[in-house]
């Protein structure tokens, strides 16, 4: 596993352009959160920086897809890589458990290329730095929290590209089930029907189990209007009342072992051509 998970690795590395732009685009974006920051009408200091990075914790989920699309690259299409790893003998639950945590190891490299990249700027160019040890504390902790969506997502992501043999079909299914079936679902799990006077228990547990649920913690407002019904979002509770920790890990484990028995189970199947 391990030599398969280094040989990803300089795959990875020669696509060049693809792993540069994911860190540029990160670093760039701490760049301009300091910016923004320390310069007026901010001038607010370190911990300014810092929580304007945790309330932005969601997007992780994005980042998350181009990670494991780096991961697996060429086993779209008619998957030739596979079909030579296959012909070494490498077992199918290898090679995608090979990707799988390629994609983890190369998501979790780049937070805390993020996270060393904006401390250092802060230290640099921010005031504040006496509340530095306090604001790394809350920082850990919610990145800790987020990070297992963050896995989920990759997980998401990659069982998808696997089963439907394509990653713009992938990209299309994940953006879908965020950000248009998790509104869904939490509309279904409040709006409480005159019938039963209560809500479906089915979509209610779809709701919980949702990867996103965690980052909203519970601050999904549903309001009936002429047209039919308004669903406001805000990260606010996810920073200001973190969700359980071993909650987020449970659900963010859950979806790495279903997502990968349901690739492994296709990939076992499927003729390699």
């Amino acid at each position: 596993m391990g030599n398969l998970i280094r040989a990803e690795f300089y795959r990875i590395r020669c696509q060049r352009w693809g792993l540069w732009s994911l860190l540029g685009v990160l670093l760039a974006g701490v760049t301009l959160l300091i910016a923004a920051c320390a310069l007026p009408p901010q001038s607010g200091d370190a911990a300014l920086l810092f929580q304007t990075i945790e309330y932005a914790a969601i997007l992780g989920m994005v980042f998350a897809v181009p990670c494991a699309d780096l991961a697996s690259a060429r086993v779209d299409g008619k998957q030739v890589l596979l079909k030579n790893e296959a012909v070494f003998g490498i077992p199918r639950w290898k090679m995608y458990l090979s990707r799988l945590c390629t994609a983890l190891l190369l998501g979790v490299g780049l937070v805390l290329a993020m996270t060393l990249f904006a401390l250092v700027l802060a230290l640099a160019f921010l005031p504040g730095i006496g509340q530095m040890p306090q604001i790394l504390e809350q920082y850990t902790v919610l990145t800790l929290t987020a990070l297992p969506l963050w896995m989920a997502s990759a997980g998401l992501f990659l069982c998808l590209k696997f089963v439907c043999r394509s990653g713009a079909m992938a990209r299309i299914l994940v953006a879908m089930y965020y950000l248009v079936g998790f509104p869904l679902l939490g509309a279904a799990a409040t709006v409480v029907p005159s019938n039963t006077g209560r809500p479906s228990p089915v979509s209610t547990l779809l709701y919980a189990l949702h990867p996103m649920t965690p980052f909203w913690n519970g601050d999904m407002v549903i309001e009936g209007i002429d047209t039919g019904i308004s669903i406001m979002l805000t990260p606010d509770n996810f920073v200001e009342a973190p969700p359980p920790l071993l909650y987020c890990w449970a659900l963010g484990l859950m979806w790495l072992i279903g997502t990968s028995l349901i690739a492994i189970a296709v990939l076992q199947r499927r003729e390699l051509r």
